[in-house]
């Protein structure tokens, strides 16, 4: 008499040498995944004519469903009478069958042995790896590299933790691919457009507790000067005049020189982070305007004045940020259209209070005689606009479909600033006189 091993590897050879029940076991197996017990049916509707024979002949009569209890109770009314279903689909396809549910728990289990593993190997990115282990939807790089490429991964996030570990003091700073030479001995390692860069960003948003659009150059660089590491420190400069700044040693004698004659400078962010204070070289205000040509043509006024050149890099937001911490007040024009209403939109909830929208009203708009035509795509960036200063303009904006830009409101600008240099040179000799009143007279 055959042993149950013996009679089950014979149903096996029996079935894979019928052409016609690959496919049926297939489904059968799924089944089996799918409700963790032998059960359910199988629809025959696509199944080929010859498959269809096969299980037509094994069941005595045509079939359109097949119930899995059905063919176990068949397949006991064969000569391989005493061999089960679960145990014939075991031997068939050579490996044990695992309810879906089972697997999907047993495979949690690995994934948080896996990340336990790297928390007790890393303590420096421990907060950061529970996170990503326990929001896997938040980190889905991450847990897409995991079934990817598990042992690189692995190495990948160590390399990173000991980045979080080695960070720069706070109030000093490291050039990026310095700092991934110190870190792993290749000046390259945390490039931000390979993996291991992308981890890296991952991990420093993570412990900023702020959100980042990391799709955005600058906002990228923000966050990685905020933890002392600087990607391009030359070619990112801002452009400004009538500004004074002190470092560590005092009175920065180029910001002072430049104010004395009245002279532009474009700073690069190497000197803007070694600066401890900027202020306007007078008065309170600062005037920001978006476009380099009309900072040029407002620059003979010798008034405190900065340019973002059309963009709001990283080395102008730091010099913003310390105007703003002196205590100067800044105002803001720039273009109607969906990039400078976003520009400044980004300024207004950046700066609160101590930023005035300068020129942004629809009135304003319609004096820079919209002309140029917007794209649907342009006017869907209009969609973020969240300062409800702004969406009047917004509303206009969107209406027109045409964009006016800020060359064309110049003379109101300029006017603007006359009288702000006007009423600074009233103040002045209001306090002159009253300084010179309060001296003893001479008898």
């Amino acid at each position: 008499m055959k042993s149950l091993p013996e009679l089950a590897a014979e149903a096996v050879q029996f079935f894979r040498g019928e052409a016609g029940f690959h496919r049926l076991f297939c489904e059968m197996k799924k089944k089996y995944e799918s409700l963790g017990r032998i059960g359910g049916t199988i629809s025959l509707a696509s199944f080929t004519k010859e498959e269809k024979e096969a299980i037509a002949v094994f069941f005595g009569k045509e079939m359109t469903r097949v119930s899995l209890q059905a063919f176990a109770k068949q397949l006991d009314k064969t000569r391989f009478a005493g061999v089960s279903l679960e145990e014939l689909l075991v031997h068939y396809f050579g490996e044990p069958l695992v309810a879906n549910k089972e697997r999907r728990e047993a495979e949690q289990q690995e994934k948080a042995a896996f990340f336990q593993r790297l928390i007790a190997a890393c303590p420096s990115g421990a907060e950061w790896l529970t996170a990503a282990l326990e929001h896997p939807n938040k980190y889905r790089l991450l847990h897409q590299a995991y079934a990817q490429q598990r042992e690189e991964l692995y190495a990948s996030l160590c390399m990173v933790c000991e980045a979080i570990r080695q960070l720069p003091e706070k109030g000093t700073y490291e050039r990026l691919p310095l700092f991934a030479q110190k870190v792993t001995g290749d000046p390259h390692a945390f490039d931000l457009h390979t993996f291991q860069g992308k981890l890296l960003l991952s991990a420093l948003e993570f412990y900023s507790r702020k959100k980042y659009q990391l799709s955005s150059v600058e906002e990228v660089n923000e966050l990685l000067q905020s933890f002392g590491i600087l990607r391009e420190d030359i070619l990112n400069f801002v452009t400004c005049a009538g500004i004074l700044a002190e470092t560590k040693e005092g009175i920065h004698p180029v910001f002072s020189a430049a104010c004395e004659t009245n002279m532009a400078l474009n700073v690069p962010l190497r000197e803007i982070v070694g600066l401890k204070r900027a202020y306007p070289s007078k008065g309170t205000i600062v005037f920001v305007v978006e476009n380099a040509g009309v900072f040029s043509e407002l620059l003979d006024e010798a008034m405190p004045i900065v340019s973002t050149n059309g963009q709001l890099n990283l080395a102008t937001m730091l010099l913003l940020d310390s105007l703003v911490e002196s205590g100067a007040r800044l105002y803001y024009s720039g273009d109607f259209d969906p990039e400078g209403l976003k520009m400044a939109d980004r300024l207004a909830g950046r700066y609160g209070e101590n930023l005035s929208l300068w020129h942004f009203t629809r009135e304003d708009y319609f004096t820079s005689m919209p002309s140029v035509p917007l794209s649907e795509e342009r006017l869907a960036k209009l969609q973020s606009i969240s300062s409800s200063e702004l969406q009047p303009v917004k509303q206009e904006i969107e209406r027109c479909k045409k964009a006016g830009y800020q060359e064309a409101i110049l003379l109101m600008l300029r006017e603007d600033i006359e009288k702000e240099k006007t009423n600074l040179k009233m103040k002045i000799d209001i306090d002159i006189h009253d300084t010179k009143n309060a001296l003893p007279s001479e008898e």
